[in-house]
């Protein structure tokens, strides 16, 4: 069925039961998981010019692997996820990223942490589905295991 899963996390709830269905679903197909965020790029640039760069982003990758922790390394149905940073617009970062890796499939939150942006643009997981030459699975804020 499938054979590499993008799950684009933002820390969110729902981004936590994205992951959640993306292990899932790997686990049954025995896929490879990649995991990525994408950070604003104001904050990025405002930690370049601080010379704060790398540690933005071994914080980041940080943050990654707690959540992995608080899933539970051991529900992993695979090798440990690739983990991939990105900058620019959320939508249009998590189809790239999709594209590069050669993800066969997109597994997305229904919700994000943004809350004007959603109002005035669209959510970010309305936007990568139409945005996204592979499918895209949007999982419900209330999952039922």
């Amino acid at each position: 069925m499938f054979t590499h899963i993008l799950c684009p996390l933002d820390f969110s709830a729902d981004s936590e039961l994205a992951l959640h269905a993306a292990m899932r679903l790997a686990g049954t197909c025995g896929a490879r998981l990649t995991l990525v965020t994408v950070v604003d790029p104001l904050l990025k640039a405002g930690a370049e010019a601080a010379g704060a760069g790398a540690a933005l982003t071994a914080q980041t990758q940080q943050e990654m692997s707690a959540l992995l922790d608080r899933m539970g390394r051991e529900a992993l149905p695979v090798a440990t996820p690739a983990l991939a940073i990105r900058s620019g617009n959320a939508a249009s970062e998590i189809v790239a990223q999709a594209t590069d890796s050669g993800a066969d499939v997109i597994v997305i939150g229904k919700r994000g942490l943004g809350g004007a942006e959603r109002f005035l643009l669209g959510s970010t997981s309305r936007r990568v589905t139409e945005l996204s030459p592979v499918p895209v699975l949007v999982v419900p804020t209330t999952v039922v295991a």
